[in-house]
């Protein structure tokens, strides 16, 4: 920071420079991939012969490291995100016009090291609205602050702890898991994941407001959503803008003469490519699936006049975001299989609290198990109670000293430091 404020060198060599050196340090094939493919987008957006070989050379790239080499570091590292922004340039020179985006905006967009890993992914527009500013502005470090520190509790002291009880059943599909513990550990692997890259683009945006560099909210309180659409409008929606933007509305343009036929079409598009995005395993398909289902069988509902009270609405989302959930964390079928088995067996609903679920749950039933649970719960319930208001004090421009110091507190006395999970959209 002080090298970016403090010096009259260009502030886009510096962050490119850095962000180069930061990947290196991460694993040097990651720099060279983003730089190549950098460098490839640069060059193919002139025409659209180039761009279409971009595009093959981009997808071959995804589809193999994805699909066939288990996940290499080049993946793990971001190819999957870069690689969809660098499509998206290339996708709007062969439909409209050659774009003009120089090496630096291509840079910055693919490299920036907050980003890098996982996103959000940006739109042509909002790369091209970067603006690189090296004034130091006060209400944008206290903001970076604000944002870093709400990322890091909601990380370390919610996601993580509740990952220690998701993964108890979610690690063991070979165990007869009582049917009560799969519908919680699917329930709350549903907010573990939203607090998770939540966290995650809590902690980017921050970094990256210190620079002075506004990247766009990747979420806005999904799990308030009354509709499953409202839902997939409040979450990961950098992922989700991209696909609609490339795809859904250009399908429902391209055949805009049939309306029904054509949403429908770009509905199960956007969601079933959003699952394949996600990985080679079944359980990302069927997810999509699912997903797709309920927005075509709400966009029925919609033009039916059908509208439920939103006390059956919110819980109703929850559910159906957690049945499909449950096949994303599944991965395999068989695993899948194995938890839909307890939830239709008649015997798996005998069950007792304490042996059966609690006992699960929480990785024995001791008293420091009881005591740790409890404290989970009390604070997981207290977040969500105050969400609005924690968000909106992270996104001051003012540092509240009560904030910070609560949430610091926290982090050190509750955070999980020893058996926290990495990010689990690094994943992707």
């Amino acid at each position: 920071m002080v090298l970016f404020f403090k010096t009259k060198l260009p502030g886009k060599s510096i962050l490119i420079t850095s962000s180069l050196i930061v990947i290196s340090v991460l694993d040097y094939s990651a720099a060279i991939g983003v730089t190549i493919l950098t460098l490839l987008t640069f060059w193919a957006q002139t025409n659209k012969t180039r761009s279409w070989l971009g595009i093959l050379f981009i997808l071959c790239s995804l589809v193999s490291l994805n699909y066939f080499s288990g996940k290499s570091p080049l993946f793990k590292l971001g190819l999957s995100y870069y690689g969809l922004q660098n499509i998206g340039v290339l996708l709007l020179c062969i439909r409209k016009a050659p774009t003009d985006f120089n090496l630096s905006e291509l840079f910055i967009a693919n490299a920036l090291f907050p980003k890098f890993i996982a996103g959000p992914i940006l739109l042509p527009k909002e790369i091209k609205a970067l603006k690189i500013d090296q004034e130091f502005k006060e209400d944008n470090f206290n903001y970076g602050v604000n944002r870093i520190v709400f990322g890091l509790f909601k990380k370390l002291v919610l996601a993580d702890n509740l990952s220690l009880i998701t993964e108890t059943v979610f690690n063991h599909p070979e165990s007869e898991f009582k049917a009560v513990a799969v519908i919680l550990a699917s329930l709350l692997f549903t907010f573990e994941m939203y607090l998770d890259f939540s966290a995650y683009t809590d902690i980017v945006l921050g970094i990256a407001r210190l620079f002075n560099i506004k990247l766009k909210e990747n979420f806005n309180l999904p799990l308030r959503s009354k509709t499953v659409s409202e839902y997939w409008r409040k979450t990961h929606i950098s992922l989700i803008d991209w696909f609609t933007q490339n795809f859904f509305y250009y399908i429902t343009f391209k055949w805009r003469e049939h309306p029904i036929k054509s949403t429908l079409i770009g509905i199960s598009v956007t969601f079933i490519l959003s699952g394949i995005w996600h990985g080679a395993q079944i359980g990302f398909l069927i997810w999509g699936i699912l997903n797709a289902i309920y927005i075509i069988v709400e966009f029925f509902g919609k033009r039916s006049k059908i509208q439920l009270p939103s006390l059956i609405s919110w819980p109703m989302v929850i559910i159906f975001i957690s049945l499909a959930n449950l096949f994303f964390k599944s991965w395999y079928w068989a695993n899948a299989m194995a938890f839909l088995s307890a939830l239709i067996t008649p015997e798996s609903w005998a069950f007792e609290w304490d042996t059966h679920v609690w006992a699960i749950l929480g990785n024995g039933w001791y008293l420091e198990q009881q005591f740790q649970l409890m404290l989970i719960g009390i604070l997981f319930i207290s977040f969500f109670l105050l969400e609005k208001r924690l968000e909106k004090l992270a996104k001051s421009s003012n540092i509240s000293i009560a904030f910070i110091s609560i949430l610091g507190f926290l982090i050190f006395l509750v955070g999980n430091f020893n058996d926290g999970a990495e990010f689990i959209y690094m994943q992707f």
